[in-house]
């Protein structure tokens, strides 16, 4: 016994040893994102060019042209035009193709939730009503309506709807710019310095003016007056507290809310359940996109929440330079006595150096946003709510400047 104890001990000492050459952890999948394989393959090329590079000099030229290998534009564009021939003659070929890359899990049979089936469609009508004020009030403002939405709700509507497709600005090239280096934005330079002047959209010579604490538009800057006022659509008083009242009684109807919970919760769980199946085909994916290090990451803030419009490096960057810049500059008033900047970094035993992305500890995620309590206390630099007030707040004794140069940043 104790020698076939003695045998699996030695078999899994040696396989361990073998696994200890492994690249890539056992659960990935290195044949859909060959990374690591493709840079050992360049640098095993690279120590070869240095190598050979002495005696024969034109090697780094072909060397190069083989690791940097790409089609033509004609290649590229004859086989643009194949693959759009083909989706235009299978489309639904191209649909099961795109189904086929990830498991997915159908619910069959009839609904049964536990509750009456007229309460189940009072509740959608309810829900339908809400989504019919949300597309009029959309399309009044001119934004686009989801176009799934507006498919379904054209069929229960008595009218064609307002898609809202309004004129989009076209998007630049992504494939041009993948193999370029991407920088984080620089403060010393104007946003638009190299932009072309052909590509900004001209001047249509519109004004704005405050009235009575409602900006009115006007389509001449000279005479802003009645006559050249910009008549824009809007519900009248009586229409909106009529839509008010409805979306007030459906926010207090019990029914209502359950049956949204439920959804949602429904929503969720076949959500977690999609991650429990393709976890390992969504990384590979997300390990295919170029540029997607820690540092090159952009947000994009849909709540307009200017305090966390920018990352962790970015702020921890201004910090560093406004240190740097104005450390005698009187930020803080405490007790009736001015405090440089300098000084409030001394009275927490802080210096440029002390600080990282992990000592700054902000993390402005879903579960901050969820309750602004929460993002009140835990969105502070380091832990300080001083720091917060100097640098992210405009009611502050500098008057907001700091935080003026982040946003412009």
């Amino acid at each position: 016994m104790d020698g076939k104890y003695k045998e699996i001990a030695e078999e899994l000492f040696s396989r361990s040893l073998a696994e200890r050459d492994m690249l890539s952890a056992p659960y990935e999948f290195p044949e859909d994102s060959p990374i690591e394989q493709l840079e050992e393959r360049q640098q095993r090329l690279q120590r070869q060019i240095s190598q050979d590079v002495k005696f024969e000099p034109d090697i780094l030229l072909r060397a190069k042209q083989e690791l940097m290998k790409t089609d033509s534009a004609t290649d590229l564009e004859y086989l643009k035009e194949q693959s759009q021939a083909f989706m235009d003659l299978y489309p639904k070929e191209m649909e099961r193709e795109g189904e086929k890359e990830y498991q997915r899990v159908s619910i069959s049979g009839e609904e049964k939730c536990g509750v009456p089936f007229t309460d189940l469609l009072d509740a959608a009508k309810c829900v339908v009503k809400a989504l019919f004020i949300r597309e009029k009030y959309i399309g009044l403002s001119m934004q686009s309506f989801c176009r799934t939405t507006a498919s379904y709700l054209e069929e229960l509507s008595d009218r064609p709807l307002d898609m809202g497709i309004y004129e989009e600005i076209p998007e630049t090239s992504v494939t041009a710019d993948l193999d370029q280096t991407v920088h984080p934005p620089v403060s010393a330079t104007h946003p638009y310095e190299n932009q072309d002047p052909a590509c900004m959209p001209p001047d249509i010579g519109y004004g704005c003016k405050m009235v009575n604490g409602v900006v009115h538009i006007y389509t001449k800057k000279d005479s802003m007056d009645t006559s050249t006022e910009l008549e824009l659509p809007y519900p009248d008083l009586s229409e909106y507290i009529a839509d008010m009242n409805v979306m007030t009684a459906l926010i207090i109807n019990g029914p209502v809310k359950s049956f949204c919970y439920r959804r949602l919760q429904y929503l969720s769980s076949k959500f977690q359940m999609h991650i429990l199946l393709n976890e390992m085909k969504e990384l590979a994916a997300q390990k295919k996109v170029p540029h997607r290090d820690f540092y090159n990451i952009r947000k994009v803030d849909t709540h307009i929440h200017a305090s966390s419009c920018m990352n962790q490096k970015h702020l921890l960057r201004f910090i560093k330079r406004a240190m740097k810049k104005y450390p005698g500059e009187i930020v803080h008033v405490e007790r009736g006595k001015g405090q440089t900047l300098m000084e409030v970094f001394q009275t927490m035993n802080l210096t440029a150096f002390d600080l990282s992305v992990d000592t700054l500890d902000m993390h402005a995620d879903r579960n901050t946003f969820h309750r602004f309590d929460k993002f009140n206390a835990k969105y502070n630099p380091i832990g300080e709510s001083i720091l917060r007030e100097i640098f992210i707040k405009t009611d502050n004794h500098v008057e907001g400047k700091y935080f003026g140069h982040i946003i412009k940043v």
